[in-house]
C-alpha cells in the first residue's frame, strides 16, 4: 500500500508540563527501496499535529484527538452540533406534543453526546460543562420549563440520565462487557483480577479489578484507570450476565440517586 504522505500526521501525547524539543520531533518518511540509489525527491517530512503548530487537532473516526488529550475542540465541535440540533426543537416545540420532542432529544442530540463518550468523557469537568448545559437547555425545551427551572425533577421525569450519570452508565456497561468476554479479543488483558497478578495470596480484594498506580491528575481521570476503578465499586448487581438487564437496573440506580 502506497502512503500518501499529505494525508499521514503524527502526535505525541503529553501532559502540560512535559516539554518536549521540537528539534527531536522531526519524522521523515523514505520510500527508496533497499539496495538502490538514495533519490532525496522519496524522502517528505510528516507534519507533526500539535497546539502550535498549523494542526491543533486529529480526526480519527469522527472524534478529535489533540497532544495533551484534552479533548476541547472535540467537546466544541459537539456543542456545536447540539446548538443547531437546539435551535430546529426550539422552532417546533409548539407545534408537537412532549412525546414528539422526546423522540427528538434522542435522534438529534443523545445521538451526538453519547457517541463515542467512553473516549472523550475523560475530559476535565470544566471542559464537560458546556455539554452539561446543553443538554439541560435541551431537557427545559422538551418539558416546556422555564429558562431557569431546575433540571433534576426534568432529567428523572423523562428517564434521561445526566452527562455525569451517562458517563458512568456507559463505562460501566463497557467493564460488563470485558469481564463477560464479550469485547474484540484486543480487550482481553487490559486489566487484570488481583488473585490473577497473586494467585499465591488470599486477598479480600482478590475478584477486584487491579488499578495500576498513577501520579498524574490527567491520567487519572483515562478510561484506563476509571473503568475498574468504577467496576469494582459496582454492587452485586454486576453479576447479572444479560447486558441489557444490567443496564436497566444500572440507569433506573442512577436515575433514583438524582438529587432535588
Amino acid at each position: 500500500m502506497a502512503v500518501n504522505t499529505r494525508k499521514t500526521k503524527f502526535i505525541v501525547f503529553r501532559t502540560h508540563g512535559k516539554k518536549i524539543n521540537n528539534e527531536d520531533c522531526i519524522l521523515l518518511f523514505n520510500s527508496n527501496e533497499i539496495g538502490k540509489p538514495a533519490n532525496n525527491s522519496l524522502i517528505f517530512n510528516i507534519d507533526r499535529i500539535h497546539n502550535a503548530g498549523p494542526e491543533r487537532n486529529f480526526k480519527l473516526l469522527g472524534v478529535l484527538f489533540d497532544e495533551y488529550l484534552s479533548f476541547d475542540d472535540h467537546i466544541n465541535l459537539i456543542c456545536t452540533k447540539l446548538s443547531k440540533s437546539l435551535f430546529c426543537i426550539r422552532r417546533i416545540k409548539n407545534f408537537i406534543d412532549q412525546n414528539t420532542l422526546k423522540m427528538l432529544y434522542f435522534s438529534m442530540l443523545h445521538s451526538h453526546i453519547v457517541y463515542c463518550l467512553n473516549i472523550y468523557g475523560c475530559a476535565n469537568t470544566t471542559s464537560l460543562q458546556k455539554i452539561r448545559v446543553k443538554q439541560k437547555e435541551a431537557v427545559r425545551i422538551v418539558c416546556n420549563a422555564p429558562y431557569r427551572a431546575h433540571t433534576a425533577p426534568l432529567f428523572k421525569q423523562l428517564c434521561i440520565l445526566p452527562l455525569d450519570e451517562l458517563i458512568k452508565c456507559n463505562s460501566l456497561k463497557f467493564m460488563h462487557n470485558f469481564i463477560n468476554q464479550k469485547l474484540p479479543f484486543s480487550f482481553n488483558e487490559c486489566w487484570l483480577l488481583n488473585y490473577q497478578r497473586n494467585p499465591q495470596l488470599n486477598l479480600r480484594n482478590a475478584n477486584d479489578l487491579f488499578v495500576p498506580a498513577h501520579h498524574y491528575a490527567t491520567v487519572k481521570r483515562l478510561p484506563f484507570y476509571t473503568f475498574p476503578r468504577l467496576w469494582n465499586d459496582e454492587p452485586d448487581r454486576k453479576t447479572i450476565p444479560n447486558v441489557n438487564t444490567y443496564v436497566k437496573k444500572l440507569k433506573k440506580s442512577l436515575l433514583d440517586a438524582i438529587v432535588f
